[in-house]
């Protein structure tokens, strides 16, 4: 909902002077705030501080601090004709709006011209949850979540309700695809799927679009082979999968212009190691026949800095043996340089009984390269499973030879079946949210979030220590939930459930449809 922060921050007019046929006039530029659902009905901020920053050279250019909103802000005559900048706001209020009493944002990049314009600013309370104001239109579970090139999310496929009966059967699968348009204040229908499935593996493709691959379909065959292409309000129908795929994942390597796709199985119980790869210049077209070397279902796929090379993360049963992880590469290295090849990543001294459940994210490092960080998740089957509380990660590596799985710390508590992703901070951290103690999706389960500061330019044995726990602010339980980055730097999360353990019936989750914004700190 594109509105007042409060009443008195509508609309906020930036004076800027510039010489304009002679004279000096002021032109405006009009600040458009977008706020998470605790800041909209928050009484008015004490102090109000802005800085804008050249995103050429990283100067900041303009920085004041006022307590009112009422006049023009000095300094601004520094910014450029046609030059890119990128503003902060940060707002600090009375006890009781915020846990720390601020809300931050931060624009998308602009250009600053000499007309009026305005720059839309999404903010919330720092590292903090809130509800965005406009909740999607249709309740979902198991959906696809995935950021746009246009900075919109979209959100498609998945299931009102969800059955533990047989593994990976649903039903009433929704076909509405919705887009939350960061600064236009929550959800709009964009749309339907050519064919609605469950489990869906999403990615945007650089040109603009979502692709989608495979997924569970309710009735038979249970797993879909289609690829389809959202554009817009538009589904397209692409080249097919080699098979049929129920729960594999994605990832774009976009130096070589492929999207992998892999893992997963060709029915809900039947695992596949091998893995394909779409070539996104020629309508998504698939070179087949790339071999994996263990058989995974519902694995994390995570692409490097380098842009060919991705890992496969887990999604190994307890049976499957060694990697539980593997790189998939298209660059030099590869035996007789015949690209792309698979290989696993060592792992000396750490446990390689499977892994599935875990979560996985790569963190940039300022010097080049970066870190793969990999969380929880579950070992072993049946009576002998365990949820694990490990923090794991791999070091890119110039020589992909030289990559190795390192344990690296440990949660505070086991936990399986969450997601994460990296976000800004005085360093970078692991945001970390929702999942579980045990390997039920059912029993103890954790509805808050981790903030865990992470090293991006080394992979050592230590022990990250968490920063903060947060609470989400879902009516239900956060599982069955995905998190999507958006360009600001604010992370969307779509789920919560509510979940029925009635005797002699299987567990039952209903979608409650929530959307809540993490906006981090800014510093």
């Amino acid at each position: 909902m594109q509105t007042t922060l409060l009443s008195w921050l509508s609309t906020v007019w930036l004076g800027v002077a510039v010489l304009v046929g002679g004279c000096l006039s002021a032109d405006q530029i009009e600040l458009v705030i977008i706020s998470t659902e605790p800041i909209a009905g928050a009484p008015s901020p004490q102090v109000l501080r802005v800085q804008i920053f050249d995103t050429a050279t990283g100067e900041q250019v303009v920085a004041q601090t006022v307590d009112s909103a009422d006049g023009p802000l000095a300094g601004l005559g520094m910014l450029r004709e046609g030059a890119q900048y990128v503003l902060t706001l940060e707002a600090l209020f009375d006890a009781g709006t915020c846990a720390d009493d601020r809300a931050v944002g931060v624009s998308t990049p602009f250009v600053h011209q000499t007309e009026n314009y305005s720059i839309p600013i999404q903010i919330g309370c720092a590292d903090e949850f809130g509800r965005t104001l406009s909740q999607p239109k249709e309740a979902r579970l198991a959906a696809g979540l995935e950021t746009a090139a246009d900075g919109t999310v979209v959100l498609a496929g998945g299931v009102p309700r969800f059955e533990l009966r047989e593994p990976g059967q649903v039903a009433n699968v929704v076909e509405l695809v919705e887009r939350y348009h960061p600064f236009a204040g929550g959800f709009i229908e964009s749309g339907t799927m050519l064919t609605a499935r469950a489990f869906p593996a999403l990615q945007a493709v650089p040109e603009g679009g979502i692709a989608v691959f495979g997924g569970v379909l309710a009735g038979s065959p249970p797993c879909e082979a289609t690829i389809e292409l959202i554009v817009g309000s538009a589904s397209t129908a692409k080249s097919s999968l080699s098979q049929r795929r129920c729960f594999a994942d994605v990832a774009l390597l976009p130096n070589v212009g492929r999207i992998v796709v892999g893992g997963g199985s060709d029915t809900p119980a039947v695992r596949t190691s091998d893995f394909e790869a779409y070539d996104v210049e020629v309508e998504l077209q698939t070179e087949s026949e790339i071999e994996g070397l263990v058989y995974r279902s519902a694995p994390r796929f995570v692409a490097l800095g380098n842009g060919v090379t991705m890992l496969a993360v887990g999604g190994v049963g307890a049976t499957a043996g060694r990697p539980i992880v593997e790189a998939v590469h298209y660059g030099d290295g590869c035996p007789g340089n015949e690209a792309p090849c698979v290989f696993p990543i060592p792992a000396p001294g750490l446990d390689q009984r499977g892994l599935t459940s875990m979560a996985a994210a790569h963190t940039e490092c300022p010097t080049g390269g970066g870190t793969v960080y990999i969380t929880g998740g579950i070992s072993g089957s049946g009576d002998s499973s365990r949820a694990l509380d490990q923090i794991l990660c791999v070091r890119e590596e110039e020589n992909v030879s030289d990559l190795r799985l390192v344990r690296a710390g440990t949660l505070p508590e086991p936990r399986a079946r969450h997601e994460m992703v990296v976000v800004r901070g005085p360093s970078p951290r692991l945001l970390i949210v929702g999942g579980g103690q045990a390997t039920s999706i059912t029993d103890n389960l954790l509805e808050d979030a981790l903030l865990v500061p992470i090293d991006p330019c080394a992979c050592v044995e230590g022990s990250p220590q968490v920063l903060e726990r947060i609470p989400l602010p879902f009516t239900g339980s956060a599982v069955l939930h995905q998190l999507a980055p958006l360009p600001d730097g604010s992370v969307l999360l779509v789920g919560g459930a509510r979940i029925f353990n009635d005797d002699g019936e299987p567990i039952r989750y209903e979608a409650l449809g929530e959307a809540a914004l993490f906006v981090p700190e800014i510093n």
